[in-house]
């Protein structure tokens, strides 16, 4: 069968119906191309096992929906922490993680869909903040943990004294909402680590410039200067209005603190190296009660003077009281330190820190120098009353994770320490709450204000009457994300199983 002849085409028609075709093609193997990572990602997602970038995102998503959540604590009983009092019958409403009303409960006007919690019996105050943390920054395991472990105690500041790029990434991540932790503010590392490290005038001022430039928000000292050195430290810093933080220069003594204006001293411990021990050194005897009672008894009679010209100065100080006692309980008895119910959410890294092959204090001192250490304890528990006499205002601090000094737990310790100390509970609780922001030249928290950042703790019972009810809680709201108490109890639990310690 003959078929028909097609009529010719001519060249241009060709040519142009060639070109569109490979046009076509190439298109066509671009848009596959580009849909590989696409495929990648959603065949990865249906994986059993989704990778840890997949986890992070549905760990975000979470903490991204707890955000946009409007929470409103209904008929709770308000501890603003501007002054000592209570105001009951309140609804407080947060929204996009600050606080957005206060206000009567019976005509508080709550949005649809919010999530009410019922505060009926119960007290609302600010979070807390530990003023003296050292995060981890070798190890992400121990660090992701202490995060965990401050939002569980209520902890949602923290000052870290000891700084690394990383911290400053890691803040960074946190106030954007991508990783659960407390607001972190942090130094930069140590300037003058003696008897490593003392630095020169000229190195001091280039250690404080650098680390204004870099993004720090504070100078941490530790160790000696010659006098030239520490007063160009605070003649650049001053400067570069950036505050100083830290151990008192021991070779110097105390005066220079007070000639120089030091921001504020880390440890009331500091006071027995530049102070009380200081030309010439004294030291409580080891021996009989009574000679330890006589040396704190001479020593306490040293306190007024130096407290008075602590405030004078305009010196901040944190205590950590509960980190001195803690050496003394350990040196004393490791074994009871380490029966503690808290120690068993600790990280393995930070677990085997605490356990007497590791532990420096079991390590450096004989169980008989205990008691000098529990007599130089209660002489710093006699220097605090004396400092807030005086009028020195102070900074719940703990200098966690040191052996025995459990991240989040510790602060609930030392609160108890200042009110044994002499402190009212109201006082204790200023130290870690309305005080810190104060210290750190800001107003974005410590108190339960309007515009103020939606950190919050709930708790069963008055914290003004018994401190450690401040402990009892019933949840905690971190940057307006609310989180109750069986929501932490499941995250503490789950932290001690994965450990294999339960």
């Amino acid at each position: 069968m003959d078929i028909p002849r097609q009529k010719p085409r001519n060249a241009r028609f060709l040519r142009f119906r060639r070109y569109l075709l490979t046009g076509i093609g190439l298109f066509g193997l671009v848009v596959g191309i580009g849909a590989l990572p696409i495929a990648f990602l959603y065949f990865a997602s249906e994986s059993p096992n989704p990778s840890a970038a997949t986890r992070l995102s549905a760990e975000q998503k979470q903490l991204e929906a707890k955000q946009k959540q409007i929470v409103a604590f209904v008929n709770v009983s308000v501890i603003p922490m501007d002054e000592e009092r209570i105001i009951a019958g309140q609804t407080v409403l947060v929204k996009d993680g600050l606080i957005a009303a206060v206000g009567p409960a019976n005509s508080a006007k709550i949005p649809l869909g919010a999530l009410r919690v019922d505060g009926r019996g119960k007290y609302l105050l600010p979070g807390l903040a530990d003023m003296h943390v050292h995060l981890e920054a070798f190890n992400e395991e121990a660090n992701a943990a202490m995060l965990k472990l401050f939002i569980a105690n209520g902890v949602t500041t923290v000052l870290n004294l000891y700084g690394t790029p990383a911290f400053l990434k890691l803040r960074e991540g946190i106030g954007r909402g991508e990783t659960l932790g407390p607001t972190i503010y942090t130094s930069g590392p140590f300037i003058s680590n003696a008897p490593v490290t003392t630095p020169t005038p000229e190195e001091a001022e280039r250690m404080v410039v650098e680390q204004k430039r870099a993004g720090y928000d504070l100078i941490k000292i530790h160790g000696d200067f010659s006098r030239e050195a520490y007063h160009k430290l605070f003649e650049v810093a001053r400067r570069e209005n950036m505050r100083v933080i830290g151990h008192l220069p021991r070779n110097l003594g105390i005066e220079a603190a007070f000639e120089e204006k030091q921001d504020a001293i880390a440890h009331a411990e500091e006071y027995l190296y530049a102070y009380f021990f200081f030309k010439p050194p004294t030291s409580p005897a080891d021996g009989s009660k009574e000679a330890q009672l006589k040396w704190i008894s001479d020593q306490a009679s040293r306190i007024p003077p130096v407290a008075e010209a602590t405030a004078k100065a305009g010196i901040w100080v944190s205590p950590t009281l509960t980190v001195y006692s803690g050496i003394a309980r350990q040196v004393d008895d490791i074994d009871a330190v380490l029966k503690r119910p808290e120690l068993k959410y600790l990280p393995p890294f930070l677990a085997s820190q605490f356990a007497p092959a590791n532990n420096t204090y079991v390590k450096r001192f004989k169980k008989e120098t205990a008691k000098g250490f529990f007599a130089r304890a209660e002489l710093l528990s006699k220097l605090v009353k004396g400092l807030r006499d005086a009028g020195v205002r102070l900074l719940a601090g703990t200098d966690t994770p040191v052996p025995a000094v459990v991240p989040g737990f510790s602060l609930h310790d030392e609160l108890r320490e200042l009110v044994a100390a002499g402190l009212s509970p109201y006082e204790a609780l200023r130290t870690a709450t309305a005080n810190p922001p104060e210290f750190l030249r800001t107003d974005k928290f410590g108190t339960v204000a309007v515009g103020k950042a939606a950190d919050l703790i709930l708790v069963d019972d008055n914290p003004l009457k018994d401190v450690s009810n401040v402990s009892r809680r019933t949840g905690v709201m971190v940057r307006g994300r609310w989180y109750g108490e069986d929501e932490l109890r499941k995250m503490l639990d789950g932290m001690a199983s994965s450990y294999g310690q339960r």
